[in-house]
C-alpha cells in the first residue's frame, strides 16, 4: 500500500501537469490570445515547480516523507480548486502556480519514497514504477480531459473537478504512510544546487537524457491539442486526446522493456527514437494525417520512456541515501526548467510565425538535442561502468 500511495502521488502530480492540455485551445479562444499565452500558462507550472524544488527539495530528507507529501498534495488540491471555481486569466495563473509549487514540494519526496518502499529497495522496480506512474498520470489527464471537453456541459471546469476529487481522496492515504525511523541529523535548509561530487559525470549524463525527454514532453502536453486541431485537422477533442494519449501510453511498455538492460542502453536507444519521432511529427504537421501523428506520438513516447528510465536510473545510481531527495530535486529542477523554456519558446514562435513554422523549426532542434544526449551516453557513460540497476 505504501508503494502504491507514493506512486499515486506521482500520478496526481503528472495529472495536474497535463490537466489543462485539452483545455488550452478553449482558453485561447475565450481569452482571445495566441499560443504564447497558453504556453506561458503551461510553463508557469514547471517554473513554480523549480522554485519549490530549490526551496524544499531536500526537506523530506530532514523532516520525513509523509509530512512533505501531505503539504504538497494539499497545495495541488488548492490550486486545482481555483480552476474549478473561476475562469479568469489571473486566477487561473495563480492556480497553475499553486499546482506547480505543490508538485515541486511532493515530487522528490515521492520519488525517494518509491525507492524506500520498494521490496528490498530495488532501484529497478522503483524506477519502473516512477516511469509508469508519471505516464499514467499524463494519459489520464489527456483522455479524461478530452472526453470532458468534447462531451460535458462545462468543458473548462469538469476536467479539474475530477482531478480535485482524486487529489482529495489521496490525502488520507498519504496521512497513513509509514515514516522512516532514521532521518538526516543535518538541519534542513533550502537545497544547494549541486551534483554529487563522486559521481558527477554519471549524474550529468542522466540529467541530460531526462531533460531532453521532458523537452519533448512540452511539445505533446503543452501544444499537442493545438497541433492536432490546427495542423492535423482533427476537431473532435476526444479523438485528439486519444491520439495524444498514445504518446503517454507508449511510455509504459518502454519503461518495462528498459528494465531488461542498463540505464545507459535505454538512454541510447531512446535518443534515437526521440529524434525519429521529432522528424515524424514535422511530417504529420505537413501532410495533415492523423495516422502519421499517431506514429510520431508512439515513437516519441517510446523514446521518452527509455530516456526517462535511463536518465532517472543513472541519477538514482549516482545518489546517496541521505541526500537522495536533494539529488533528485536538482535533476527535476533542470528538467522542468528546460521544459518550461521549451514550451514558451515554441509558443512565441507560433504566435509570431504561425504554429506550422514553429514546429518546422523546433522539432529538428529537439532531434539534434536527442542525438547529442545519445552521443554523451555512448562516449562518456559506456566506457565507464555500464550500470545496471539492481532487480
Amino acid at each position: 500500500m505504501a508503494l502504491s500511495t507514493a506512486a499515486g502521488v506521482l500520478v496526481v502530480s503528472l495529472w495536474a501537469s497535463g490537466a489543462p492540455s485539452m483545455v488550452y485551445p478553449l482558453l485561447a479562444d475565450r481569452w482571445r490570445v495566441g499560443e504564447v499565452v497558453t504556453t506561458a500558462l503551461f510553463a508557469t507550472y514547471p517554473v513554480a515547480l523549480v522554485l519549490a524544488l530549490v526551496a524544499c527539495g531536500s526537506l523530506s530528507d530532514s523532516i520525513g516523507r509523509r509530512r512533505v507529501l501531505l503539504a504538497g498534495v494539499g497545495m495541488v488540491a488548492v490550486g486545482t480548486a481555483l480552476f474549478v471555481v473561476t475562469s479568469g486569466l489571473v486566477p487561473i495563473f495563480i492556480g497553475r502556480t499553486l499546482q506547480g509549487l505543490g508538485v515541486g514540494i511532493a515530487m522528490s519526496a515521492a520519488s525517494a519514497a518509491l525507492v524506500e518502499f520498494a521490496p528490498r529497495r530495488t532501484a529497478a522496480l522503483s524506477t519502473s514504477v516512477n516511469t509508469a506512474a508519471t505516464a499514467s498520470g499524463t494519459a489520464l489527464a489527456l483522455v479524461v480531459g478530452g472526453a470532458l471537453v468534447q462531451y460535458s456541459a462545462l468543458p473548462t471546469t469538469f476536467p479539474f473537478a475530477i482531478l480535485l476529487g482524486v487529489t482529495i481522496a489521496l490525502l488520507p492515504l498519504v496521512w497513513f504512510l509509514p515514516e522512516e525511523a532514521t532521518r538526516s541529523n543535518v538541519r534542513w535548509r533550502p537545497s544547494r544546487v549541486r551534483a554529487p561530487a563522486r559521481t558527477r559525470m554519471q549524474f550529468a549524463i542522466g540529467v541530460a537524457s531526462l531533460t531532453v525527454a521532458f523537452m519533448m514532453g512540452a511539445v505533446f502536453i503543452g501544444l499537442g491539442a493545438q497541433i492536432v486541431r490546427d495542423l492535423v485537422g482533427t476537431v473532435d477533442a476526444f479523438v485528439a486526446a486519444c491520439a495524444l494519449a498514445c504518446w503517454a501510453v507508449a511510455i509504459v511498455p518502454a519503461s518495462i522493456i528498459a528494465r531488461r538492460g542498463s540505464p545507459t542502453s535505454a538512454s541510447l536507444a531512446g535518443s534515437v527514437l526521440s529524434a525519429t519521432g521529432s522528424v515524424t511529427l514535422v511530417a504529420a504537421a505537413n501532410v495533415d494525417l492523423l495516422t502519421v501523428f499517431l506514429l510520431a506520438a508512439v515513437i516519441s513516447g517510446v523514446g521518452y520512456g527509455l530516456m526517462f528510465y535511463g536518465g532517472l536510473g543513472m541519477v538514482v545510481a549516482a545518489s546517496e541515501a541521505e541526500t537522495r531527495a536533494a539529488t533528485l530535486s536538482l535533476m527535476y529542477l533542470v528538467a522542468y526548467l528546460s521544459q518550461g523554456l521549451t514550451a514558451v519558446g515554441i509558443g512565441a514562435l507560433a504566435t509570431f510565425w504561425g504554429l506550422d513554422r514553429a514546429i518546422v523549426v523546433a522539432m529538428p532542434t529537439l532531434a539534434t538535442l536527442s542525438v547529442a544526449s545519445g552521443v554523451l551516453v555512448h562516449w562518456f557513460a559506456r566506457p565507464r561502468a555500464d550500470v545496471r540497476l539492481a532487480s
